[in-house]
């Protein structure tokens, strides 16, 4: 069973969860249970989440020709090979990598997410509450009004009601608060304003703010099966002139993206007469929307390739974009090898393409001159959990349960100081992606500099457990818990004898831990490994070995984002029955982990908003602190690995981008 994170992780009391983008949707951590071999890890663990809906029966050839008095651009063709066919271009279609790395061609990026910070493209600037292109304000409301409560879900205001008052005050609602006499009640509620590039249409009409409301008017259908988290928590979106619109967030819902909440155009002067639906239906009459982006479609043979035009109306035109005459995305020769597709013909491979077992080829390739790589983060990070606080008598430290060796940071750090984290990298990555040492990677913008690293020290190690009284008291090879009275001599000795346990289907967990119990056997620490089938391995607790805190060192994998998922180690968040204090046992902390200090910096970033002090100040208070207890073992990321031919010039893969072809238009070929 998948774990996905709720949304109260990533909000605090007033805020709810960010709505998935309309462009490129940043996942949210889950437990990746793809991850169940070698072959092809990366890339199940991302397709796993990515739901693909019917096809789309489109036109041939929608391309508008350019203008007669046009200069004609010398002959500079590419050849994209994609991991699929894409079932539909359409704006709300398929959302499968490879329809999202066909519809960067089509339609102008609004912005991107880069280095894991947003950047406006289409959009002339991202609105900002310092800019005062977005607003907080207080709108009085009544029983019955549509509202976020205090948990961050959309409800009706009736009697009962938690929510948070303009003041901040957390307060119940009841009829006496809007009786006769009553002070009107307020609530804050955010705004935003967007100003859109003076973009235009490839059969030369002007793309308008009504076009944006248009394509939000479409995305609200029920009929359309994507996510409505955004559409539900928005009041209204209106335009308020050419090349402006008006977000207006629910009442209560102050939105950690708010500077998202901008729907991408769509050709209402074109579509207008089709309803969602019929532009959804795989027999629609409906025609292929206009471009608005670098490139429009000029014929796709189904089963081979799609073949992909300039735009003649792109509004980048002048700055000689975009670079390439003749776009073709080939996808049959999915199942080929990257550098077989290479061999073929391909100018670039993207990652959907690549499975994990065929790095040592790229790697050779890349070394004999036939090809480039490039490896970047897909965003899933592999880590060992700690049962630091376990469910009822398994951890208890008495004769019923194995002893709390956790509870004691010196012990969690002497074992990640004992484990060759770069081995593992090595042997399970080739050698491409990187030590993590936080649920961030070192590159995010709010991982502390001064954060400690741990690296593998195995003396280091064997320090720390001298400390805590470990000693190997027999010359077993293995430590044992000494006590001592006060005379010093030994009274009881306890076998340090751990349990280090994953999912049956994951060849790569399982090896990993195999690595890791040799690494720990060095410094004198019993590892036995177990193993469980992932439905029972990821189930909720309480029967749940993981999520019911019932394992000694557990090894698993989460989703991250742009935005440091903090909340996956709040004590508020700990796996266990409501009833008992615990967050409920389908929560994800399942390490039992509580560190008050660690709580109030996570709860004070999550309660902020982007680019502001106290959001950077506290996440990188949380990282700084999670380093230094370290609840878990952070091991690696896992990787998007794409290939080019070496003529392929400004091809640039991001790890906060789903899609290497983000940039499209100024992706060019040296000739």
């Amino acid at each position: 069973m998948k774990k996905t994170l709720p949304i109260f992780l990533i909000l605090l009391l007033m805020f709810a969860l960010a709505a998935c983008q309309n462009e490129d949707p940043l996942p949210t951590p889950v437990a990746t249970l793809a991850v169940s071999s070698v072959e092809g890890a990366e890339d199940e663990a991302v397709e796993e989440a990515t739901a693909v809906p019917e096809a789309t029966d489109l036109p041939e050839s929608t391309a508008t020709p350019a203008p007669p008095t046009a200069t004609p651009l010398p002959p500079k063709p590419l050849t994209v090979c994609l991991g699929a066919e894409p079932t539909s271009l359409f704006l709300y279609g398929d959302d499968s990598l490879a329809a999202t790395a066909v519809r960067h061609a089509l339609y102008e990026n609004l912005y991107t997410t880069l280095n894991y910070q947003y950047e406006p493209q289409g959009l002339q600037k991202l609105p900002s509450l310092d800019e005062g292109d977005a607003r907080i304000g207080l709108v009085e409301v009544n029983e019955g009004d549509l509202i976020v409560n205090s948990a961050g879900n959309v409800v009706f205001l009736v009697p009962g009601v938690q929510f948070v008052r303009g003041d901040g005050e957390f307060i119940t609602f009841d009829r006496t608060l809007t009786g006769e006499g009553a002070e009107p009640l307020l609530m804050q509620q955010m705004t935003a304003d967007f100003t859109f590039q003076p973009m235009t249409w490839s059969d030369g009409t002007p793309v308008t703010a009504a076009d944006s409301v248009f394509s939000y008017e479409i995305a609200a259908s029920p009929d359309l099966p994507i996510n409505q988290d955004k559409i539900e928590r928005t009041a209204s979106y209106e335009a308020t002139g050419d090349l402006t619109v008006t977000w207006t967030g629910l009442p209560g819902f102050l939105d950690l993206e708010y500077f998202t909440n901008v729907w991408t155009p769509l050709p209402q002067h074109q579509l207008g007469d089709f309803t969602a639906a019929e532009l959804l239906a795989e027999e629609s009459s409906a025609p292929q929307p206009l471009s608005s982006g670098p490139y429009v479609v000029d014929a796709w043979q189904r089963g081979e390739s799609l073949l992909l035009r300039p735009n003649p109306n792109y509004y980048r035109a002048d700055a000689g974009l975009p670079h390439i005459t003749e776009l073709t995305m080939r996808f049959d020769l999915a199942g080929e090898t990257a550098v077989n597709q290479i061999a073929a013909g391909c100018d670039i491979v993207t990652h959907d393409a690549i499975t994990l077992s065929q790095t040592p080829d790229v790697l050779a390739a890349a070394e004999s001159g036939e090809l480039l790589a490039t490896f970047v983060s897909n965003n899933i990070f592999e880590h060992i959990d700690f049962g630091i606080n376990s469910w009822e008598n398994y951890g208890d430290g008495n004769r019923n349960g194995r002893p709390d060796w956790f509870e004691d940071t010196r012990v969690r750090q002497a074992i990640t100081l004992c484990t060759n984290r770069q081995q593992l990298v090595d042997e399970i990555t080739y050698g491409q992606s990187r030590i993590l040492h936080a649920y961030i990677p070192d590159d995010h913008p709010l991982y502390p500099a001064e954060a400690q690293a741990w690296d593998y020290d195995p003396a280091a190690g064997n320090g720390l457990l001298d400390a805590v009284g470990f000693e190997d008291t027999d010359g077993n090879g293995f430590r044992e818990l000494v006590e001592r009275d006060l005379s010093a001599t030994i009274v009881a000795t306890t076998t340090m004898s751990i349990t280090l346990s994953t999912n049956s289907e994951s060849d790569i967990r399982l090896r990993i831990n195999e690595l890791v119990a040799a690494d720990l056997a060095e410094c004198g620490i019993q590892v036995n490994l177990t193993d469980v089938n992932a439905n029972d391995w990821f189930d909720d607790g309480p029967f749940s070995p993981l999520f019911g805190r019932r394992f000694d060192m557990a090894t698993f994998a989460w989703r991250t984002s742009i935005h440091p998922p903090c909340g996956l180690y709040l004590s508020s968040n700990v796996t266990g029955p409501e009833e008992r204090g615990f967050g409920g046992w389908s929560n994800i902390n399942a390490t039992g982990w509580i560190d008050e200090e660690y709580d109030a910096a996570c709860n004070a970033a999550l309660a902020a908003l982007p680019g502001t002090p106290e959001y950077t100040e506290n996440h990188l208070a949380a990282a700084r602190i999670f380093t230094d207890e370290l609840p878990i073992i952070p091991l690696f990321e896992y990787l998007k690995t794409a290939v080019t031919t070496p003529t392929v010039l400004n091809f640039q893969p991001d790890p906060s981008q789903p899609s290497e072809l983000w940039n499209l238009a100024e992706i060019d070929i040296d000739e």
